[in-house]
């Protein structure tokens, strides 16, 4: 299991709590996140006037233009100068456009510096989980804390794979609830550009396409198309080499991750170039493996509940060997086996 340090890399992600058991009360507090060294920055050139932009948080991406210059996420709001300072060295076109691919704070953090200059697009979802849900998580993490721990104590042999599933949990939410009472909802900068189902910003001699098609990561997902370059930042419906998070409790649906990179597969040529949330930027053949993972756990959590076989069995019991690029970085595999357990028996 990550340490609370690492996990600050990848922000304010909402994750359904593995336990069934959630009606406790109580709260430990949440452990102070150490200090971090300065972020070294890692560019990497995708096309000629598309970049990949890897830091802490959420992998940011942006499109140069004669017009000025589209970013797609911003990270944490301590690296964000270390973002626009690193996009200078590429233009000295003015940014004009942040496009925010949810409302994690990996992906937001950046939002008030970028709103001083440039006009923040994101989907419909957004806004009100960026500003409402710290409150909710404040209100409702505690109790949910205080069960998982619970149900641990009565765990004890250590490499069940249930018990793994509930650690994730537990330290994912210890670090979230911290992150929660931090949040400031007067120095927040929402977007102020919201969509439904799609979006095109023109820009320059660019179309930029910015696409939600169904929950996925979040209930808010956005895609962002750079069609004159052949490349895409899909944002976090794609952790590349690592278990995806579902942030099931903000509507995050492992189902929706398979029709979102459907649609890129269908609308995308193949020598397109993908910018995922978290991971290496890579190629179409890439994320096709990934989606195919994710429909291959499907269908065996399918078989599971077509057996009878309660949630808890199916974490335990559920291998995917044929995958050994993807990793429990994060999470585990038992995370993602409960996510998918709850959406099958209810029909999603």
């Amino acid at each position: 299991m990550r340490s609370l340090r690492a996990l600050a890399h990848l922000g304010f992600v909402l994750l359904a709590a593995t336990s069934p058991a959630l009606a406790h009360s109580g709260a430990p507090a949440a452990a102070a996140t150490p200090a971090e060294p300065p972020v070294a920055f890692k560019l990497e050139k995708m096309s000629e006037r598309a970049y990949c932009l890897y830091g802490k948080g959420g992998n940011v991406g942006f499109l140069v233009t004669g017009a000025g210059v589209l970013v797609v996420d911003d990270q944490y709001g301590d690296v964000a100068p270390g973002i626009v300072e690193q996009i200078k060295k590429v233009t000295d076109r003015p940014i004009r456009y942040l496009v925010n691919t949810h409302y994690h704070s990996d992906h937001t953090g950046g939002n008030p510096l970028f709103a001083a200059f440039a006009d923040i697009i994101a989907h419909d979802a957004v806004r009100p989980r960026l500003l409402e849900y710290p409150r909710t998580v404040q209100q409702t993490f505690p109790d949910r804390i205080k069960a998982i721990e619970t149900e641990v104590a009565g765990l004890k042999d250590p490499a069940d794979r249930y018990r793994a599933a509930l650690l994730s949990d537990l330290d994912l939410m210890k670090f979230l609830l911290e992150d929660a009472r931090a949040f400031k909802i007067e120095s927040a900068a929402p977007p102020r550009l919201t969509f439904d189902s799609r979006l095109n910003v023109f820009l320059g001699d660019q179309k930029i396409e910015i696409v939600h098609v169904a929950p996925a990561h979040t209930d808010g997902d956005a895609m962002v198309f750079f069609p004159g370059e052949k490349v895409v930042h899909v944002g976090d419906i794609f952790f590349n080499g690592m278990y995806p998070f579902i942030d099931a409790l903000a509507g995050g649906s492992e189902n929706g991750y398979i029709k979102n990179i459907d649609y890129v597969l269908a609308h995308v040529p193949l020598d397109t170039k993908v910018i995922p949330g978290h991971g290496a930027a890579t190629d179409l053949a890439a994320l096709k493996r990934y989606r195919d993972f994710l429909a291959d756990l499907r269908a065996e959590v399918e078989k599971a509940v077509k057996a009878g076989k309660s949630r808890i069995e199916a974490i335990r019991g559920i291998r995917m060997d044929g995958y050994p690029e993807i990793k429990p970085l994060y999470r585990t595999l038992g995370n993602e086996i409960a996510v998918t357990y709850d959406e099958v028996k209810a029909g999603r």
